[in-house]
């Protein structure tokens, strides 16, 4: 029985490379049942890494799963990330490929993980984005409860119960330049047990194996349990821009973006 997989990035999200032990490592095709199904528009031909730790992103709580690499230590990477999924037992799978066909890797290897440190942080401030725009509309609009929550490229936004119309967008945009002018840190901190703070999308994602739930903080503002990724102050997201406001069903959604983008 593999071990669960200790998810670094949830109490230093700035690490970018890390050593650690492989556990596991196998086909696709080799898989479960349950675990191909994590492997969706993942190359049947590719493999599955599970190490003891990771500073990779499992895709969860809207927010896209981090990419990368992994190597021998003291070695070039010989191994492309291209998904991470984490399974209900708390393995973090490490889908991708070898660059060379003939590398491999085995199990108690000691490898370093390398994340892509530009798609980390464009996610990583999609994410803190999202919630300045939760707390801009705590602030402007508390009797609003927020539905869900997406913080994939060209798809973020934020949804509420109730109609918000176009003349909204200016009060809403106007609030959320302020917050990220204040240059308000992110706070991130675990609540003992499973009581519940807020409404946040990522709750699950943040909820450790001994039942303590991460919870992420603007300046002390707001409570979200959240297991994704943030930049340490509002002002590092850049600017976010609140591209539009739809509804459909009584339920409000509002799409914004942040720039400079990925290419920066």
């Amino acid at each position: 029985m593999v071990p669960r997989t200790e998810a670094v990035y949830l109490d230093d999200a700035t690490l970018r490379t890390l050593t650690t032990e492989v556990l596991s490592f196998q086909s696709i095709t080799s898989l479960s049942e349950e675990e191909k199904g994590l492997a969706k528009n993942v190359p049947a031909e590719d493999n599955a890494i599970t190490m003891r730790q990771t500073i990779f992103y499992a895709q969860g709580g809207g927010q896209p799963s981090d990419t990368g690499a992994i190597g021998p230590v003291d070695q070039d990477p010989t191994f492309e990330v291209s998904a991470v999924r984490k399974t209900p037992d708390g393995r973090f799978l490490h889908f991708g490929k070898f660059l060379d066909v003939t590398s491999s890797f085995v199990v108690g290897q000691s490898v370093v993980q390398k994340v892509d440190d530009s798609k980390r942080n464009y996610h990583s401030r999609l994410h803190t984005a999202g919630h300045i725009v939760g707390l801009a509309m705590q602030l402007l609009m508390p009797e609003k409860k927020k539905v869900k929550a997406n913080h994939f490229p060209r798809e973020a936004s934020m949804e509420y119960e109730g109609l918000l119309y176009n003349e909204h967008k200016p009060v809403i945009q106007e609030k959320v330049d302020e917050l990220v002018r204040l240059d308000l840190p992110i706070l991130i901190s675990w609540l003992q047990g499973g009581a519940r703070v807020g409404d946040g999308e990522g709750a699950e994602e943040g909820r450790s194996h001994d039942g303590r739930t991460r919870i992420a903080s603007i300046g002390g503002l707001d409570h979200n349990p959240c297991g994704g990724t943030h930049v340490a102050r509002t002002s590092l997201v850049g600017s976010v821009v609140i591209r539009k406001i739809s509804r459909q069903k009584g339920i409000s959604r509002v799409s914004y973006d942040v720039s400079p983008g990925i290419e920066a």
